[in-house]
């Protein structure tokens, strides 16, 4: 009884740790310029996981600006052609956006796969 206590305390404390972590991931969402299904944008995302697992294996892995630009393109909040302006820094106010949410990403302990 005293270990099934403890067990339901655990998932209690991993279910509250989602919750929050879902109200900080939504603080970051843009709307989509592209539709993507909630099917379509998971398959995209761990494809992209793979993918940057890959360059990491080889050394050529992306920093947290690329990753979390890709990501948005990745979600449909940004197409492609704005994905290289916004990588090219032709929009500074974006590159500020950018550089803001991965400085509040790391304050609430969050990565570019929680997006």
């Amino acid at each position: 009884m005293k270990y099934f206590f403890i067990f339901y305390l655990i998932s209690i404390r991993i279910k509250i740790n989602k919750i929050n972590k879902l109200k900080m991931i939504s603080e970051f969402c843009k709307p989509q310029v592209i539709q993507f299904s909630d099917l379509e944008i998971a398959q995209r995302k761990a494809d992209y996981i793979q993918t940057v697992a890959s360059l990491a294996l080889e050394g050529a892995e992306p920093d947290d600006f690329g990753k979390i630009v890709s990501m948005e393109v990745v979600r449909g909040e940004l197409t492609a052609e704005e994905e290289l302006d916004i990588l090219e820094e032709k929009y500074p106010n974006e590159t500020q956006r950018i550089q803001a949410k991965i400085q509040r990403m790391n304050e609430l302990g969050l990565t570019w796969q929680d997006l």
